[in-house]
């Protein structure tokens, strides 16, 4: 299997946990309704409008500089309105059922198709000259709502499989190098906590993972959502999927229930950073951050996968909508034109947001991020030549199930339910939310 980048041994002194997307909640706290602005020469000059978006302090000083470069060269003054994730949504309803949006709001793709539903945004077809077309083939219609364009993707990530290579290497176990299955994963995983003993697992517990379990039901070619939303995955892929973490958890494979339990919330606190798991699953901008956070060799890997049909796919870590209540749509698409293809807003904004959503901008930068950024840069190249775009964004009660199998998954490992019974839970929320 390959990897991304060059393994070494890195120091644990700089811990980042803000994350992005649909990862663990950021942290940190906006800078709020600053107005100054920025931007590459994309605007014309006049006027003001507001913007929205959520991040601690890395995500809001790249945006904070490449918005005051759009102003310095002659684009509208900006009004940001930033705030961590824990809050974010809350606040962006109650503007929007005022009538009172942001004219720039970042969004999540699982929330798009809500917002859309209720008329919220803008139809960015009808933006001229929006550089849509920029971002990578695969991230294209993440935005897209029965045919109409609700959001542009500002930053990608994809799922990886995090290794620690030292533990690995103690174990005298390795991944098979290519395409394998999630059998050949278990098998690693279990021989690792054989081989190291009480109190180091192969990998941790995904059993809970929404993500992981639509990469499983993707790798026989089938899509997780049928065109219209509705699920395509069984009951008898949901009775596998939670058998397969049980079996890992039963074997010694993954931690018993407790054990993640209180690796919850934080990424400090799952068993890979504290080095009690050989193997986890996580974005590309987790990768990095648990390089912050071990001291040991750490690789990012491609998850389980088919070559004939690649499970994996090329994720919107956040978009960028204009609400339909702007009275300066234009301005707002002329700020995502520079975010997407001013070379100095791409310097600006790095890889704070997640990694560049086109491969233009990843060409730009590389050589110059820090090494655990080059290789998740890397790593998403690697995606791009190995994965299926999904064949729809995510419907109206994604996030429902997403939390939902997560409890459901820790009630089977606690003993408080029984496989049998928490897939009938599963599809019973299913059918709520459809």
């Amino acid at each position: 299997m390959s990897t991304s980048g060059t393994r070494r041994r890195r120091s644990a002194a700089v811990v980042s946990t803000a994350l992005l997307g649909m990862s663990v909640a950021l942290a940190g706290c906006g800078v709020g309704n600053q107005s100054s602005g920025g931007g590459g020469g994309a605007a014309e000059g006049g006027g003001q409008i507001r913007a929205t978006w959520w991040g601690g302090d890395s995500e809001n000083q790249a945006l904070n500089a490449a918005l005051d470069r759009f102003t310095e060269a002659g684009g509208v003054e900006v009004a940001r309105e930033t705030q961590a994730w824990d809050g974010y949504w809350d606040r962006l309803a109650t503007q929007t059922a005022g009538r009172n949006a942001p004219d720039l709001i970042m969004q999540a793709g699982s929330q798009i198709p809500d917002y859309a539903g209720r008329g919220a945004l803008l139809d960015l077809n009808e933006v001229d000259g929006l550089a849509s077309d920029v971002v990578d083939e695969g991230l294209q219609d993440f935005g897209a709502v029965d045919g109409e364009l609700y959001g542009v993707v500002a930053a990608a990530n994809a799922m990886g499989l995090v290794t620690n290579d030292e533990l690995l290497a103690d174990a005298g176990v390795s991944l098979p190098d290519g395409p394998y299955d999630w059998t050949q994963l278990a098998e690693a995983a279990v021989a690792v906590s054989d081989q190291l003993g009480d109190g180091v697992w192969g990998i941790q517990d995904g059993g809970g993972d929404l993500i992981l379990f639509i990469l499983a039901v993707r790798d026989d070619g089938r899509q997780f959502y049928a065109e219209d939303g509705s699920l395509r995955a069984t009951r008898d892929d949901l009775t596998s999927w939670l058998e397969y973490w049980q079996d890992l958890r039963d074997r010694g494979g993954a931690p018993p229930a407790d054990v993640t339990a209180e690796g919850q919330g934080e990424l400090p606190n799952a068993p890979l950073a504290q080095q009690r798991a050989a193997m986890g699953f996580g974005w590309t901008q987790d990768y990095v951050s648990y390089t912050r956070l071990v001291d040991d060799d750490l690789s990012l890997t491609l998850p389980p996968y088919n070559a004939d049909h690649p499970s994996l796919w090329m994720n919107a870590a956040s978009l960028w909508s204009i609400s339909s209540t702007s009275e300066n749509p234009d301005a707002a698409g002329q700020v995502i034109n520079h975010f997407l293809t001013d070379s100095g807003a791409i310097e600006d904004l790095g890889v704070s947001l997640g990694m560049p959503p086109s491969q233009s901008a990843r060409e730009q930068l590389d050589g110059t991020l820090s090494d655990e950024e080059q290789e998740a840069m890397d790593y998403m190249d690697e995606v791009a030549e190995t994965s299926t775009p999904l064949n729809r964004l995510w419907p109206a009660g994604f996030a429902e199930l997403r939390t939902r199998l997560s409890e459901l998954n820790e009630a089977v490992a606690f003993g408080e339910m029984s496989i049998p019974e928490a897939v009938d839970a599963f599809f019973a929320t299913a059918a709520e939310v459809e």
